[in-house]
């Protein structure tokens, strides 16, 4: 059946060129510089002319189609018109956050394994980013090789009308999504034009979004979902997009919900922290200029889902007109394109279980009254759509488990990725897997799930379970009791993970805390231990507290608890205080 905003076409390229053709002086983005009221707009004539002129450079210079193109570039328009160009080119473009100079030692190994994986052809960059970065890396090989080019301020000198169409089809790669590397070493998902359009028309189903809807976001265009839901969802459907930077939405989140005022935002997407952080840090006098009546959808993915995130939100900012039925809930990943799972929009509230402690740590889902000592709360994602399917596994004996049963979640259909680059074995052991009667092939996501009445809620990630004493933890649960536990500590920035000692898994907790110095950690640390036994029956080996901005975390916020772990082992924490038993 024909999508009513979407023409029928088979890839992304010539979405873009029947949009500049029939809506050319339609704005399709527009991004705020500082955040707030520094404009650019870009309208889909403009899209199309300048990522020609990127094609052209492309194809001159050696990466033309199969040919791989790090794009390193600020959030920004730029940042589109790179991108975009890379596909005009048939170019596969490798988008990486910019290195950030002041914290080279983190930001730039991923960088390199990246770029050595993927072995880039050219860097598309802007001039900021040239100059800062490109002595350093001109060192590394694969990028000394490579031709680059600064959007911003080279790309008039092309010609876009000698651009030749290097006819894609569906099936042909549109990028390469490298893994956000919270829980391994980055690898690049080839996704397909057909993956996309798929996705695209999946994401759109029951989500009210039509031509005069816009969409509001500060998610990085490096994440899954900041770049399929919050880039191309708008040029799917031909509405408005109005985005800034991370940076700009963290030092002053008040600038998310003025976007949405301003522009009559209806749709936007948020991980979890963003809402609690929202909740806290705007002011009442921030909140008496907003006017947030027009919220059709308020998207809460891309990290561990919290019921008690929500209420605040909802709390917060009721008053100024958010609807009761706005916040809902998806799930998804790089391997699947973006999104697996989604609630229905219009259930007031989103749905959560609270479910016994006790019995699903041993895999069991037990409901229970909400307040019931030992308890969880675990948020519904909602279900498939169209040829998605789910299926859950017990994740060592390959066997589906029943309702009611936690195991490992696994999917199949058309929106699954093709594969990691130049990764057949990590491809065969993600993307291949079968059950034990022969069912398949699965994509294994590494989600811990179980299904309630239709429903699939997740519950944390099979890598990141701590055994201890024989007993299975997991860490998003432990972590969310620090956020509680005392004052000084910043909510949503803690690690908690294991290091074998004498051949037994240690419990270590490492958080930060709100303001260095601190002037007395004892109170603090002592805070921790009684809420992690009291809540968890479990005493910590050791537990360091760190300076504000310390974690290692994903550009999209996610803990990398694996980097984590690295840096208390390799003593390179930032460490404000420490307690070891």
């Amino acid at each position: 059946m024909a999508h009513p905003y979407c023409p029928d076409v088979p890839t992304l390229v010539a979405l873009i060129r029947w949009r500049a053709v029939h809506q050319p002086e339609r704005i399709g983005y527009t991004f705020l510089a500082d955040g707030e009221r520094d404009e650019r707009n870009l309208t889909y004539a403009e899209l199309d002319r300048r990522a020609r002129a990127v094609a052209v450079w492309l194809a001159a210079n050696g990466a033309g189609r199969g040919e791989r193109v790090l794009v390193l570039v600020e959030e920004s328009l730029d940042y589109l018109v790179a991108l975009f160009g890379c596909m005009y080119a048939g170019a596969l473009a490798v988008p990486v956050h910019p290195p950030d100079p002041a914290r080279l030692a983190r930001t730039l190994p991923r960088l390199l394994t990246i770029a050595e994986n993927a072995g880039v052809a050219a860097v598309l960059t802007s001039h900021d980013v040239f100059v800062a970065s490109r002595a350093g890396l001109s060192e590394i090989p694969v990028l000394a090789r490579a031709a680059w080019l600064a959007v911003d301020t080279d790309l008039e000198a092309q010609q876009p009308d000698s651009w030749v169409d290097p006819q894609l089809g569906p099936d042909d790669l549109a990028y390469l999504q490298y893994t956000s590397g919270s829980t391994a070493t980055p690898k690049g998902v080839m996704v397909s034009h057909r993956n996309l359009l798929h996705q695209l028309t999946d994401f759109d189903t029951g989500y009210a979004h039509d031509p005069d809807a816009v969409l509001v976001s500060w998610l990085p265009a490096t994440h899954d979902l900041g770049l399929v839901y919050a880039r191309f969802m708008p040029l799917f459907i031909g509405m408005r997009c109005v985005f800034f930077s991370p940076v700009a939405f963290m030092g002053r989140p008040a600038r998310w919900l003025e976007a949405v005022t301003r522009y009559r935002g209806t749709h936007t997407p948020s991980p979890n922290f963003g809402f609690e952080l929202a909740a806290r840090k705007v002011t009442a006098a921030e909140k008496r200029d907003l006017d947030l009546s027009s919220l059709r959808v308020v998207l809460n993915g891309a990290e561990p889902i919290r019921q008690e995130s929500e209420r605040l939100f909802q709390e917060a900012f009721s008053p100024c007109g958010l609807s009761d039925t706005a916040i809902t809930h998806a799930m998804g990943m790089s391997e699947a394109t973006a999104k697996i799972l989604t609630e229905p929009i219009d259930r007031s509230p989103a749905r959560f279980l609270t479910i016994d402690g006790p019995a699903y740590e041993r895999n069991e889902v037990v409901v229970v009254p909400e307040g019931t000592p030992r308890s969880r709360q675990v948020a519904s994602n909602g279900t498939t759509l169209l040829d998605t399917r789910v299926v859950i596994v017990d994740p060592e004996r390959k066997v589906k488990q029943a309702d009611g049963r936690v195991g490992e979640m696994w999917v199949a259909g058309t929106t699954v990725a093709q594969g990691y680059w130049n990764n057949p074995e990590a491809t065969e052991a993600m993307f291949r897997a079968h059950t034990l009667d022969g069912d398949g092939p699965f994509l294994r996501t590494g989600d811990l799930a179980f299904v309630h009445d239709g429903e699939v809620y997740l519950t944390g990630r099979l890598k990141d379970v701590l055994i201890i004493r024989g007993q299975n933890h997991h860490p998003q649960d432990l972590e969310w009791t620090l956020a509680t536990a005392h004052k000084a500590i910043r909510p949503n920035c803690a690690a908690v993970f294991a290091v074998v000692d004498d051949g037994r898994d240690q419990l270590v907790v490492v958080t930060e805390v709100a303001t260095v110095p601190l002037a007395e950690p004892a109170p603090v640390l002592a805070a921790i231990r009684q809420a992690i036994s009291e809540e968890h029956g479990l005493v910590p080996t050791s537990i360091v507290l760190i300076a504000p901005r310390a974690l290692p975390k994903t550009s999209s916020g996610k803990i990398q608890r694996g980097r984590a772990r690295e840096l208390f082992v390799a003593g390179e924490l930032d460490i404000v205080a420490r307690w070891d038993a």
